[in-house]
């Protein structure tokens, strides 16, 4: 047999086949490139002779892997991996114990990584510290020189080793190397190999090589040193694990290709460990005096060093700022009779101009009263900055009780004066309580709803422990205070951490990340480029920079080493007790003169308070019933404001009377407020004198009113409320801060335990139990230590950069520099915000709002509130109100949208953006999925295939003509060089190829019936009708019928009918020889004849190149008319996943099954809520043919996977069988099917996309409106078709080939529809009646019909037009443009409409 090489390459698995002698193996090479290096060089024809005695030829199979396929078996790290067998009748042969080695060269194309060092100029002595981990490998010493020079190396224990202390020694290079260029790129000429048995008697360890460099040649020269740890081994399958034993490391190994020498064949693989690189300090002196040669890591450094001063700069002037803002505010207009403190925290929002200019007021509402508007300013002009924290001590003259809301405004004035508030907390300081006030709203007239003005109730336990509030607030927060590089911006003056000390952190975690990173820095194989013959993968362009893999994965290295020395620099500074905050100064612009209040008329005083009482309870979120005829702000008169505060109130406790569930304590409190508010108004209008009044009786009709909701009101607060004894009731001894304050406590007002959840007030934790809390600190003095061990990391980490960036060259520095890029911005943009989002998640997970709550902003708090405290409040001199500024009156009352319109608003956009948003992923993944297993290699395949085998295919009629065109077309193309593609080098045929024939029952067939019965599970009176032993007995059993369950076929369609899976089988095997003499027996012996019905010709192959599976299978049909019509059907399959993109696939697959976990809940659910109405919505049907479609679509996935493995098996079992690929094939059809039909519904659905434009929601508007119509001229239409198409069917079915069917003839009319229509076949058969039935279809069916459709589309889209335009309803797409202006506070009136 001649020798022949086929080799099949691809980016995971090479393999060359070649058929060899023993001359031509004796001393061969094979060499592959991709997707690893590998060069195998097998010994002399002696040494072989014992394995090539029983074997004259032999096929030698070579194969490298990407990857290791054993390491699930086997945790050794094997970085390149190749198979070496030899095959003989397609048995492996064992070859064990030769007398002379194998040479497997394994090498990786994108250039090894070895810790090295790199000196430049004259030194001649120097020394390398190596750390052996292991003593199983062996040891390699490789220099890289510029010039000839010889250099003589020592191992030792201790430093410096000479040729007296030394272990071991040797003379680079070895006597055996010739000099001059040959010698410079000899390989293996400047390594030194040492074998693991020299490094077992010493053990683990650190070893000290010294060497002396003697040039041999006048000039500069450059030496790089390199260390790595390699080793050989095989793949023990007794032993299920990677043995070394008859393998060893060659001395021909470099640090870019490893020679292993073996004396047996297997699968083989390399070990390099990757070590951190050790600095020798000895050295140190030397590599400083190179700074100049290669000033790359001095360089980086010292312009971060500048950049720290420059910022540090910035720190400073921003720290001195932030010390002004740590303070407690006391409202100048407390009055000086006011001894009952309220602390009162406001926190502004992070969003683009959340800060404000404007004047803000703020009221408190109580169950026992209100308190007076108070302005919150503070003096110095600091307050409400963007993601500031401002503090105020605000004073009433009287306990509020129980806080249930809070009326929040400002005056509008200023440059900037929207304002983003985020939450308020208001501590009532002598009950040691407090309440939480939830905002996240803009106060604002040209953004939100435009208002400046609102009403805020209290949150309750389960409001603070909702998923929503704690992960986007807790993110905020977190994101803004932990994330180390952000925080030195966005950091809140409160907080102890202060921004220099976070700017130090961040330069020492990044000299951190420079040490550790050039610690695992590798040579690739100094400033090249990749070449032709390396792998591509291992090489990708990132604009002006070329960056490979390894640096990818280097920064992933250091970012994973990062994360405890990131933990400890971001928390060193924590552990020190933070200094308490100064006192702020005492401010003289409080003392200026004010004039006293104005007299006010009592009546006016009773219309204020009712305007108030009004604007309050209107913008309330508690009363979401409003049943009012007209707007309250329009009336003027004291009774109208008495009749609509009197319906208002009426109509809350009639919409709570409906309300289910337990009652909330901010109801009760609000209960308790209106009736003091109404009582108040009672006794005032009492006082009055009523005849003095135009209209006296209608101000008795409003007292009478009053009364008489009071009453109402009354009678539903004495309803039975949950006791309040247990242990929430109790309180603590009230002590403030051991300050000597005349306060003056009341008892506090009862409150309804209920659900811990519903509850609104908290207990105020007492301020001397804060402190403890830095017990476990180290004390303020010890802060300089934490200084010098940052300023230590700092320092030492840039000094040992240097060192290691001087033992690079030029060009490594700046692949170096591009690897430590990608580490910073990893630990920037990847590392702290996961950490950020991962910790958030848990805890709001867990409703654990303790877990994220900056303790050290409030124990700074409640020092500054000690400050104030200690020197007395002297309200006295901060009672100065001016009652004439009219910044205290809030503003006039206006329309607002209802918050219940809002909030019904908000979920609808929010549900049709999440629908749309899954919908979007649900799209995404499908097409992944689609298209994974897909590409234009398929079309190609099957293109070639088809021109290949199917070629003068359809000129067969008798067959005769079938084994002729056996003999010329397919066996040359299955077995010989044609110029198809199977069996040419690039496919190859699985299993064997197959003939199987159908006969006909009964007699030949003879002029008449076009159909036969057929042969259909039992043998009729031809079922063996050639002699079986007229030739060979291999043949037999073509004479044999074999039934379906037999054969375990299955039926298929052809041309004219459907045919079993059982019939006559001829095997043609998988050689050509064998094949032509089994096609010359069937031929000679007539086993096709005239009771043939239908041939098969069934084969697979398999194209390596592509990883494509193709089932053919070519059908020869006999009607009963004499001749034989040709069909074919190529079935491209793919049973080897890519393993390119299984990562990806994945991926999508547990993506797709989550989406349709997902899909089921929510169907489920509205199908529990809907029942039997979920059947009659449109939408609800679709969701549910997705669902159920999908899941069909993954039982047909897994069958195909059960399938595909249960062939592949079969094949293994026994490579010469007729494989059946029919299942596998209907699965994969139907699958595809299921997966494009499913891309289309879940398309059709993203119509739900034009519902955010109302002009786009017209078109389905008008669908809907106009269904009945549509549905109506379909059905005509349809009826109309039906008529014509069996009409030309029975006309012209005889002699058109558009007509011959009813099928073909109904598609014929639907293109005549569209314009595609054949008019002269029609008339040439029947000029009359073919021109008749062409005028009359058009007639009917284009110019009236569809006309009359059309019409009534244009009617219903027109009545739908000026239905839009007469809505003011506001669209979908104007709420998101609202959010998104809302959320980047881009200023723009909102298209809200007057509510009337």
């Amino acid at each position: 047999m001649e020798e022949s090489t086929v080799t099949v390459v691809s980016p995971v698995l090479s393999t060359t086949l070649s058929r060899c002698d023993k001359a031509s193996l004796s001393h061969a090479s094979f060499h592959l490139h991709q997707p690893r290096g590998l060069n195998v060089t097998f010994p002399s024809s002696s040494a072989l002779e014992p394995v090539l005695s029983q074997h004259p030829q032999v096929q030698v199979q070579v194969a490298s892997f990407a990857f290791n396929p054993f390491w699930h078996l086997d945790g050794k790290p094997i970085k390149r991996m190749a198979s070496i067998a030899l095959m003989a009748s397609e048995e492996s042969i064992g070859v064990h114990n030769l007398a002379e080695e194998i040479e497997i060269g394994l090498s990786d194309e994108a250039g090894a990584e070895a810790p090295h060092t790199h000196l430049t100029g004259n030194v001649r002595n120097f020394d390398i510290v190596v750390n052996i981990t292991s003593v199983e490998d062996a040891l390699l010493v490789s220099v890289e020189s510029s010039t000839v020079v010889q250099i003589t190396l020592h191992l030792g224990l201790q430093p410096e080793p000479n040729k007296n202390s030394s272990l071991l020694n040797t003379t680079l290079p070895s006597s055996g190397w010739q000099e001059g260029k040959d010698l410079l790129e000899g390989k293996g000429a400047y390594t030194w190999v040492i074998p693991p048995e020299e490094l077992q008697h010493h053990g683990l360890g650190t070893y000290y090589i010294s060497a002396e460099v003697a040039p041999l040649s006048q000039g500069p020269w450059n030496l790089s040193i390199h260390t790595i740890i390699s080793g050989c081994y095989y793949w023990s399958s007794q032993h299920q694990a990677w043995r070394s034993d008859g393998c060893r490391v060659g001395s021909q190994s470099t640090i870019h290709s490893t020679q292993c020498l073996c004396n047996h064949l297997t699968f083989f693989g390399c070990i390099a460990l990757v070590l951190p690189h050790l600095i020798d300090l000895h050295n140190t002196a030397k590599l400083l005096s190179t700074v100049g040669q290669n000033p790359s890591g001095l360089a980086l450094l010292s312009s971060l060093l500048l950049g720290y001063g420059a910022a540090l700069v910035w720190a400073r002037w921003r720290q001195r700022t932030d010390v002004k803002k740590v303070k407690v505010t006391i409202l100048a207009d407390n009055e000086a009779t006011a001894c009952f403190p309220y602390l009162v925290q406001v926190f502004t929002g992070y969003r683009r101009g959340a800060g404000t200019s404007a004047k803000v007021i703020l009221t408190l509402y109580g169950a026992e009263g209100r308190s007076e508007p108070h302005l919150l300013q503070d003096p110095q002009g600091l307050s409400f900055e963007q993601g500031g924290r401002d503090a105020f001590l605000l004073a009433t003259q009287k306990p509020l009780g129980n806080l249930h809301a809070i009326r929040l405004w400002h005056d509008n004035t200023g440059p900037n004066p929207s304002w983003f508030v985020r939450r308020l907390v208001v501590c009532d300081l002598p009950a040691k309580k407090k309440w939480h006030f939830l905002c996240d709203c803009w106060l604002a007239a040209d953004l939100d709803d435009g208002h400046v003005d609102k009403v805020f109730a209290a949150a309750s336990e389960r409001d603070l422990l909702s998923f929503r509030y704690q992960f986007w607030s807790g993110l905020v927060d977190k994101l803004t205070q932990e994330h180390l590089w952000l925080s030195v911006m966005t950091c809140s003056p409160w907080s102890p951490f202060t921004r220099v000390q976070r700017l130090s952190c961040c330069l020492a975690l990044l000299c951190c990340t420079f040490l550790i990173n050039i610690m695992f820095w590798r040579k690739e194989g100094g400033s090249r480029s990749p070449e032709a013959g390396e792998s591509a993968a291992s090489w990708r362009l990132t604009g002006p920079f070329m960056m490979t893999w390894h640096e990818l994965l280097v920064s992933m290295e250091t970012a994973v080493f990062l994360m405890p020395v990131n933990l400890l620099i971001s928390h060193i500074f924590q552990l020190v007790q933070p200094p308490a905050p100064k006192p702020p100064p005492a401010s003289t612009e409080l003392l200026q003169t004010v004039m006293p209040p104005k007299q006010v008329m009592p009546i006016t005083r009773v219309k204020q308070e009712l305007e108030e009482t009004l604007g309050f309870l209107y913008k309330n979120g508690l009363c979401q019933c409003r049943a009012m005829d007209k707007f309250p702000g329009t009336s003027e008169q004291v009774p109208e404001l008495v009749a609509a505060l009197c319906d208002l109130i009426e109509s809350y406790l009639q919409h709570q009377k409906d309300l289910e569930g337990p009652p909330q304590e901010r109801r009760f409190n609000l209960h308790s407020y209106l009736s003091h508010v109404l009582n108040d108004l009672g006794t005032q209008l009492c006082s009055l004198d009523l005849c003095s009044f135009p209209k006296p009786y209608d101000y008795l009709h409003a007292v009478d009113k009053l009364r008489r909701v009071q009453q109402h009101l009354e009678q539903q607060q004495a309803q039975p409320w949950p006791s309040t004894e247990g242990p929430g009731s109790s309180l603590p001894p009230l002590v403030f801060l051991k300050a000597e304050v005349p306060f003056v406590l009341l008892s506090l007002c009862l409150r309804p335990t209920g659900p811990r959840s519903e509850l609104s007030s908290f207990p105020l934790e007492d301020p001397d139990k804060e402190r403890p809390q830095f017990s476990h600190c180290l004390p303020g003095r010890f802060s300089f230590t934490c200084w010098l061990t940052v300023g230590s990391i700092s320092l030492v980490s840039a000094f040992f950069t240097v060192l290691y960036s001087l033992e690079m060259s030029r060009d490594e520095a700046g692949r170096w520099a591009i690897n430590i890029l990608l580490s910073v911005l990893q630990n920037i943009f990847v590392v702290q915000p996961l950490k950020v989002l991962a910790l958030t998640f848990l805890f709001s997970l867990l409703h654990k709002r303790e877990l994220w709550k900056d303790k050290g902003q409030e124990q700074q708090l409640w020092w500054a509130l000690g400050l104030v405290t200690a020197r007395g409040l002297q309200l006295e001199a901060y009672g100065r109100r001016d009652w004439a500024d009219p910044a205290y009156r809030p503003p006039a009352l206006q329309p607002m949208v209802r918050p219940k319109e809002r909030a019904l608003k908000d979920k609808k956009l929010y549900s049709l953006i999440r629908e749309i948003a899954v919908q979007l992923v649900f799209l995404a993944v499908l097409m992944v999925l689609s298209y994974t297993e897909r590409s234009p290699n398929e079309f190609y395949f099957n293109n070639a295939l088809q021109k290949t085998f199917t070629s003068y295919l359809e000129d067969i009629l008798t067959p005769e003509e079938f084994y002729r065109w056996t003999r010329v077309i397919l066996l040359p193309s299955l077995h010989g060089n044609s110029k198809g593609l199977t069996m040419d080098g690039n496919s190859f045929l699985v299993g064997s190829v197959r003939l199987r024939q159908i006969r006909a029952t009964g007699a030949p067939p003879k002029p008449g019936p076009a159909f036969l019965p057929l042969q259909e599970g039992k043998q009729g009176p031809t079922a063996s009708w050639g002699p079986p032993a007229a030739g060979g007995r291999g043949q037999a059993s073509a004479w044999v019928f074999q039934n379906e369950s037999t054969l375990q076929e299955y039926p298929i369609w052809g041309k004219f009918a459907l045919y079993p899976g059982s019939g006559y089988l001829a095997n043609l095997g998988r050689n050509k020889s064998y094949a032509t003499r089994t096609l010359r027996y069937l031929e000679r012996n007539n086993w096709l004849d005239r009771s043939t019905r239908v041939v098969f010709v069934e084969f697979v192959v398999y194209n390596a190149n592509v990883n494509l599976f193709c089932a053919v299978t070519l059908i020869l049909e006999a009607n009963g008319i004499g001749a034989l019509f040709s069909k074919s059907e190529l079935q491209i399959l793919r049973l080897y996943p890519d393993l390119q993109l299984v990562l990806q696939f994945i991926c999508a697959q547990i993506t797709f099954l989550l989406l349709i976990l997902y899909y089921i809940f929510v169907q489920g659910r509205q199908l529990k809520q809907q029942k039997w109405k979920y059947f009659s919505s449109k939408r609800n049907l679709l969701d549910a043919s997705t669902i159920l479609i999908s899941v069909a679509a993954i039982g047909l996935y897994v069958k195909r996977r059960m399938l595909a493995e249960g062939i592949l098996k079969q094949h293994r079992q026994d490579r010469n069988r007729f494989i059946s690929f029919y299942e596998m094939v209907e699965v994969d059809s139907a699958l595809t099917y299921l997966i494009a039909f499913l891309v289309a519904l879940t398309t059709i659905k993203l119509w739900n996309l034009l519902r955010l434009n109302p002009r786009m929601h017209l078109i389905t508007q008008t669908l809907q409106k106009a269904w009945d119509e549509v549905l109506g001229f379909l059905l005509t239409l349809l009826v109309l078709l039906v008529g014509y198409a069996i009409v030309c069917n029975l006309m012209f079915g005889w002699s058109v080939e558009d007509y011959k069917t009813f099928f073909d003839s109904a598609v014929t009319i639907i293109g005549l529809l569209i314009g595609i229509f054949n008019y002269e076949e029609v008339t040439a058969v029947d000029p009359v009646f073919g021109a008749v039935l062409i005028v009359t279809s058009v007639i009917s069916m284009v110019f009236v019909i569809i006309n009359l459709f059309v019409s009534a589309l244009l009617t219903t889209f027109s009545r739908e037009m000026k239905a839009a335009k007469a809505s003011k309803e506001e669209s979908m797409l104007q709420l998101i443009q609202l959010k998104i202006s809302i959320l980047f506070g881009i200023k723009k009136q909102p298209p809200f409409p007057a509510a009337s």
